[in-house]
């Protein structure tokens, strides 16, 4: 893992998430970037001076935060972008390539039924990148136990699974692997993909309606301290997050949560 992006947005947690992100990335040897995800709405009234101030501000914003978090020996870097921040974060994975993002559940929105706010649902759902959820005043600990809930067992993408096989191998992390065979699964949808089977310490199956319930089912067995799901397309959480977000009474978790996706 070499590139890791944190999005800051205006949450009072944002340093926290920063401060998760940089212990990460000492742990990986990765370089830091840190990219304002929140953009003030302009209306044609705005003159270009106007937005200007708007636009330094926040760049100071997380220049502060960015200067406030302990950091050696992490290489971090502010990154400017104009316009659309899904399409900021597409620019610098197609120049650098991003390995992870780093985000809070709620980057910009304060509203406490959520779990998963607007600006981070869109990251989760429409980036290509696979996205680390850090729960609210979390502080890092070495993961020691990993809950992978999924429901189709063929993985596709030779980069899909690294998020997963870096975890094995810079924590020592274990995986549990959770089958959810949900209503109208078929048989050969259900078989486990070797590299998968490989990574992990067990298979359980499980009959349920949703993966979701699935997880409930059997979280205290496992007692996970890491969550780790697919988004694929039609999958769980898009089904889940059609307007972009997730409310708590839908899907919560106070344990970090790994989204990987097909790269």
């Amino acid at each position: 893992m070499k590139n890791i992006l944190v999005p800051i947005g205006i949450s009072p947690n944002g340093k926290n998430t920063l401060a998760y992100a940089v212990v990460l990335a000492k742990h990986y040897k990765a370089s830091l970037f840190v990219m304002d995800s929140y953009n003030a709405t302009m209306t044609p009234a705005h003159i270009s001076s106007a937005k200007k101030v708007i636009h330094q501000q926040n760049f100071n914003r997380v220049k502060e935060m960015v200067q406030s978090v302990d950091n050696d020996p992490v290489d971090i870097k502010i990154v400017n972008y104009k316009g659309d921040l899904l399409k900021g974060i597409e620019s610098l994975d197609s120049e650098i390539g991003l390995d992870l993002i780093v985000v809070g559940p709620k980057s910009n929105d304060i509203n406490d039924a959520l779990f998963l706010g607007k600006t981070s649902g869109k990251i989760v759902k429409k980036t290509k990148v696979p996205v680390l959820l850090v729960p609210i005043g979390l502080s890092f600990s070495i993961p020691k136990q990993a809950l992978f809930a999924f429901k189709l067992g063929k993985i596709e993408g030779e980069k899909s699974l690294n998020p997963l096989k870096e975890l094995v191998q810079i924590f020592k992390t274990k995986i549990s692997l959770l089958l959810v065979k949900t209503p109208g699964y078929q048989d050969k949808r259900l078989e486990v993909d070797h590299e998968v089977a490989e990574l992990s310490e067990g298979l359980t199956s499980t009959d349920n309606a949703t993966v979701y319930q699935g997880v409930l089912e059997h979280f205290s067995s496992v007692q996970p301290d890491l969550l780790v799901v697919f988004a694929r397309k039609r999958g769980f959480f898009e089904k889940l997050m059609e307007p972009d977000v997730i409310y708590k009474k839908e899907f919560f978790v106070n344990i970090p949560l790994l989204v990987l996706k097909n790269r």
